[in-house]
């Protein structure tokens, strides 16, 4: 596992196939296999790339977790989070898009339609009888 101690800034990105802890500060991407922990001094202005994240500190990007972010409630991100499970404590903040990672294809692309199943258009009148509400 890798450390960067709260008293180190690291300019540039940082790669790394073993988990790891940021307390300090950053100035790049970081990617990570296993789980990336932010401590609650840390400051990361960059993307992330994590298996997992547990994150306490401020992150000024987008998070881009492969399944399970962990936003504590000491936590600031101004990006967006992408994640296939996520878990957020109260007062947590979030500027940004919070979306689900899709596990497969069939998430992302709809089943094609085949010619039968297509339905003629409703007549006017019908349209406006039906109402959602």
């Amino acid at each position: 596992m890798f450390l960067i101690p709260a008293q180190v800034s690291v300019q540039g990105a940082i790669e790394s196939t073993i988990p790891g802890r940021i307390d300090g500060n950053v100035r790049g991407d970081v990617r990570t296999e296993g789980t990336l922990v932010i401590g609650k001094t840390a400051t990361i202005r960059g993307n992330i790339y994590a298996t997992d994240l547990e994150a306490f500190g401020k992150v000024y990007g987008d998070v881009f977790v492969s399944n399970k972010a962990v936003i504590s409630n000491k936590a600031y991100i101004k990006g967006d989070v992408t994640a296939l499970v996520l878990e957020v404590e109260q007062d947590a903040v979030i500027e940004g898009a919070i979306r689900k990672h899709p596990t497969e294809a069939d998430d992302v692309i709809p089943p094609p339609v085949e010619e039968d199943e297509v339905k003629p258009a409703p007549e006017e009148d019908e349209e406006k009888a039906s109402s959602w509400f």
